[in-house]
């Protein structure tokens, strides 16, 4: 009982601090407004220097030479722990699969003749008539 009650005290409390910083998204602005022309012109000025400025190739240089970093920066033992997440995965959820699906047969379960909507359901005006 402890135990639900501490979650449900933590969980009142995140609610809260999440309510309190979302928040401020619909609260007025201060000061007064800028034209919106002026927020365009900065707009496009601010696209325009972050378009300008150059972004690195994801390369070193190695003896005058420059190579290509094939692991974006990212640790290799995070690629193979990645990797091996993805297959460990994968073949847990296949195993699973092959256990809990029971096999259906070749030929599909014979129900009834067909039954157009105007038998199945004589109360309904027929679509056709109206």
């Amino acid at each position: 009982m402890a135990r639900s009650s501490l979650a449900a005290v933590c969980m009142l409390a995140a609610s809260c601090c999440a309510l309190l910083r979302c928040s401020m998204a619909f609260l007025p602005s201060r000061g007064n407004p800028v034209p919106r022309n002026d927020v365009a012109l900065a707009t496009a000025a601010g696209a325009a220097a972050v378009a300008s400025i150059p972004d690195s190739a994801e390369a070193f240089s190695f003896q005058g030479k420059e190579y290509f970093d094939i692991w974006f920066g990212i640790e290799p033992l995070a690629w193979a722990v990645a990797g091996f997440t993805v297959v460990a995965y994968g073949a847990i959820l296949k195993n699973t699969a092959l256990k809990y699906n029971k096999p259906v047969g070749k030929k599909p379960l014979k129900v009834g003749n067909f039954l157009g909507k105007d038998k199945e359901n004589p109360e309904v005006e027929d679509y056709r008539t109206a």
